[in-house]
């Protein structure tokens, strides 16, 4: 694709790219290598700036976001960005799965401008690591942290230090409200997982008679799948499924995405 400038080019099935995306090196014009999973959206006038990007499958990244820095930007599966979002590279940005970014965010990993020659102290660049189920709701301003799985951050938040796990933040400078708003995540049992999926998958197959409805198998726990199966197993368990890109997967996931993850095994 003449969109995409890159010595190294993996391009997943599926993938939706809006007009004016513009990927590319960061250092120099073409990237080394970009990898973008199945099922990729990304929209209008989005322009990614790095020299090795990787991206994951189902991740959504809305128009006019910007993505630049000099060092590997990696985006996990089912993440989702809003629009107008800046995510910075420059000490290093790695996404785990299922991270939220709400519209016009900025994500950085560095603090540059000062003249240090005149003295100027403030010039650094740090990883940003966002761990999995991440969310930040919209309008966060984010410093280089590290935000642990499962940690939220409401809209409007500046966060300066590291979220920790299921913990939810807010305010300028970001605070734990925590103890009083209650974490992001409730415990749920397999059980209830199992039971709530395969409710979905009636309503999915309902809203979808073109479907065959003997190409996905919801289970509580998986050992063993046999590779030949033509069945799409998903284990509400380990929150995984065998990719076999069947119409009837690829539905089902758009079905459940945004609110309901799963991955790859």
């Amino acid at each position: 694709m003449d969109r995409i400038l890159a010595d190294e080019l993996v391009l997943g099935e599926g993938v939706i790219m809006e007009d004016g995306v513009v990927i590319r090196g960061r250092t120099r014009e073409r990237a080394r290598r970009v990898v973008i999973g199945d099922n990729v959206f990304i929209g209008a006038s989005t322009q990614i700036f790095v020299d090795e990007l990787y991206i994951g499958d189902y991740s959504t990244i809305h128009n006019h976001t910007l993505v630049a820095g000099d060092k590997p930007c990696h985006i996990g599966h089912a993440c989702w960005i809003g629009q107008n979002s800046i995510l910075n590279s420059t000490g290093g940005l790695t996404f785990g799965n299922g991270v939220g970014v709400g519209a016009y965010s900025q994500l950085w990993s560095h603090i540059r401008f000062g003249d240090v020659l005149q003295g100027c102290r403030w010039d650094s660049d740090t990883p940003l690591i966002i761990d999995d189920d991440v969310w930040f709701v919209g309008h966060c301003i984010v410093s280089p942290i590290h935000a642990y799985e499962r940690s939220m951050a409401m809209v409007g938040s500046v966060v300066t230090k590291d979220m920790l796990p299921n913990r939810v933040y807010g305010g300028v400078p970001a605070k734990d409200l925590t103890d009083r708003v209650g974490p992001q995540f409730a415990e749920v049992s397999t059980e209830e997982k199992l039971v709530q999926l395969q409710q979905l998958y009636a309503q999915f197959l309902k809203k979808h008679p073109e479907m065959r409805q003997d190409r996905i198998q919801i289970v509580s726990f998986l050992e063993r799948i046999d590779n030949g199966t033509d069945k799409t197993v998903f284990d509400v368990a380990t929150r995984t499924y065998n990719k076999l890109r069947t119409p009837e997967e690829i539905a089902f996931m758009r079905f459940l995405l945004p609110c309901i993850k799963f991955y790859p095994r």
